[in-house]
């Protein structure tokens, strides 16, 4: 009796089993199931943009063009390479200019670039819209106490002060920025008046100055009055020097004379 009753049981339990299994569904049904139910909820949304897009243009466009600038800036983020790429670049075009024409700003500022360089405590970070390369206290393979200790390190609060330039759409702002004059030397103008050692724009794309450039150039067309008058002084000229050398030939031999 017990025997027929266990029998019973694990016969029904393998026909529950069974429905189970040919209830539940498969794994890549499952899958299917969720890609379908995802693909349209990416549907509905995208529906909703577009709808929300044709009734307020306006702000769908200032959308679109910021996603589209982020993007564009993320691109063009410069990398470190770009950052060495750029500072050998300029420190070479420093070295052909002679000493004395030198920006002594730009100078100082790519000897300190380069001096941080060699010792290896510059470091760059990408922020994806930008940027940064900033001085760090020590090599990175430096293995002192006090490079590798964490309550030794530079506090964030110093931060603004250790960044050493900007990286933005392609370009290295405060290299460039310092780079500007740098085949102007002010000191050469310091022995000049306050107000001739600054130079606007409009001085020197003038009308004026542009006139002089192209006059530069012309031909010098003397009528005959000017050329008599320029023979006529240079006749004078070379008498007046005839005579002084004449004078002092003459005074040369009374001065040779007087002692005897």
């Amino acid at each position: 009796m017990a025997a027929s009753a266990l029998k019973r049981f694990w016969a029904r339990r393998r026909v529950e089993v069974a429905d189970a299994a040919a209830v539940r569904p498969s794994v890549w049904a499952r899958l299917a199931t969720w890609s379908r139910a995802l693909l349209r909820d990416y549907a509905e949304a995208c529906g909703d943009a577009a709808a929300a897009a044709r009734a307020r243009p306006v702000r769908a466009a200032v959308y679109v063009g910021l996603l589209g600038g982020a993007a564009a800036c993320c691109a063009l983020a410069p990398s470190e390479t770009a950052f060495e790429e750029a500072l050998l670049d300029a420190s070479g075009t420093l070295l052909l200019l002679a000493p004395a024409t030198r920006n002594r700003h730009s100078e100082a500022h790519l000897q300190r670039l380069l001096w941080l360089r060699g010792r290896g405590r510059l470091r760059h970070q990408n922020l994806g819209l930008c940027s940064l390369v900033y001085e760090a206290p020590f090599d990175a393979q430096t293995s002192l106490y006090q490079a590798r200790c964490s309550y030794l390190q530079p506090r964030w609060v110093d931060f603004p002060g250790r960044v050493l330039d900007v990286g933005f759409v392609g370009r290295w702002w405060v290299l460039g920025a310092r780079m500007r004059d740098y085949d102007i030397n002010d000191d050469e103008f310091l022995h000049l008046p306050a107000h001739l050692r600054v130079v606007g724009p409009h001085q020197l794309r003038s009308e004026a100055n542009e006139q002089l450039f192209d006059e530069k150039y012309r031909p010098v067309v003397l009528t005959d009055d000017q050329v008599d008058q320029a023979l006529w002084e240079e006749q004078v000229l070379q008498k007046e020097k005839k005579d002084r050398q004449v004078l002092s030939e003459a005074d040369s031999l009374v001065q040779s004379e007087s002692p005897r």
